[in-house]
């Protein structure tokens, strides 16, 4: 049965638009992949130098020196969800411990940070929020105990 133009360009307009739905379901994966990735920027990525504390909400580095002048990052270990710490020289030898906590429901509301060093080298350790996009450096000098952090007012960035 012979074809009429009609006929004919509607079968071609339908393969079209099968043929268009096919590409677009094959490119759904990666899109959703793509709009994953751009939606969890705000998350820390931990690695040997980085702690993701709070749910991976807190990403948390710490820079160290010596009075010789030797300097570097501090190696990353987690311990628990909301706890880690670092090391410097030596991995059996634990230089800062850190804890983020979330006291949102408690007095005035904010995420706490508590410290405990167990140096005397410089040490700067940088906390972010990676949520409000807010940080927060804290900094031993060289040369001095590193004296405990009880930061309960930290970051005021409570949903």
């Amino acid at each position: 049965m012979p074809y009429r133009q009609g006929q004919r360009r509607g079968w071609v307009d339908a393969v079209m638009r099968a043929s268009l739905v096919w590409v677009l379901v094959a490119a759904l994966p990666e899109a959703a992949s793509a709009l994953q990735d751009e939606s969890s920027t705000g998350l820390c990525a931990a690695d040997a130098t980085t702690l993701c504390l709070n749910e991976d909400r807190f990403r948390v580095v710490a820079h160290w020196e010596t009075t010789d002048g030797r300097a570097g990052t501090g190696e990353a270990v987690e311990l628990t969800g909301d706890t880690g710490y670092f090391w410097f020289f030596s991995e059996n030898n634990v230089e800062v411990v850190i804890k983020v906590l979330n006291g949102c429901a408690i007095g005035d509301g904010a995420y706490w940070v508590f410290i405990g060093g167990l140096t005397d080298v410089r040490v700067e350790l940088e906390v972010e929020d990676t949520d409000a996009d807010e940080s927060k450096t804290y900094l031993n000098e060289a040369g001095t105990l590193f004296k405990p952090v009880t930061d309960t007012e930290a970051f005021s960035t409570c949903d």
